[in-house]
């Protein structure tokens, strides 16, 4: 499979051992792995995405067609459910509510994920954490172990180059419209951070995408 740059908005590593997911933990501990930082509340998830896919920090909404952001141009990756929108946008997208449930939402990003990798790249995004547990914390290990096995589906599969797992901020805190989370998310790679003793800023993650798409083109073409 070609790169695959997956966000989960909400995903922390205190998660992983709080809700003994098993694939995760192990995953920490075999790659890649350092924290992000998003200290600007509120932390709006298509503010955070869209600093990701303009390859720099954003203060205002672009008014582009995503497909011409600097990150899908240079890579020319397929876009699934980004939440820069609501709907979402990209190859699956759904509402920002929860009429959608977290499994649904979960198995179709992870399929649609393997179907497009097969010949480009992708840039994904899981928002099941960020509709859910600001108003269900209760949901919390639920969703944090279907994400386990959908994930352990996706990476078992053996063949992807490079993967890029991450969320651009930790635990929803308050009320969805507040925009509060954690200040610190996870970075989970292939591709080694700019800085081991730093915190990955939002928008380096493009960035490091992009260097993984990058190497794989010049694998390829020697």
């Amino acid at each position: 499979m070609q790169p695959i740059l997956l966000g989960i908005p909400g995903l922390e590593y205190q998660g992983f051992m709080e809700c003994e997911a098993s694939f995760l933990l192990s995953l920490m501990n075999s790659v890649e792995r350092g924290v992000t930082e998003n200290r600007k509340p509120p932390q709006y998830p298509d503010r955070s995405w869209w600093s990701i896919l303009m390859m720099e920090p954003i203060k205002d909404i672009p008014s582009i067609d995503p497909i011409q952001a600097p990150l899908v141009k240079l890579t020319r990756a397929s876009l699934i459910n980004i939440p820069i929108a609501d709907p979402t946008y990209g190859k699956y997208s759904i509402r920002m509510n929860q009429e959608v449930d977290p499994i649904t939402e979960i198995n179709n990003v992870i399929s649609t994920i393997i179907t497009e990798a097969q010949s480009r790249p992708v840039i994904a995004s899981i928002n099941a954490l960020d509709r859910f547990l600001h108003t269900k914390p209760q949901l919390k290990c639920e969703i944090y172990n279907q994400l386990d096995r959908a994930l352990r589906t996706l990476i078992m599969k053996g063949d992807i180059t490079h993967i890029i797992l991450f969320s651009p901020y930790g635990n929803p805190q308050g009320g969805p419209e507040e925009g509060n989370h954690s200040d610190y998310g996870i970075y989970i790679a292939t591709i080694t951070r700019p800085r081991h003793e730093d915190t990955v800023k939002v928008h380096e993650i493009g960035y490091l995408f992009n260097q993984a798409v990058e190497d794989v083109m010049t694998n390829q073409g020697s």
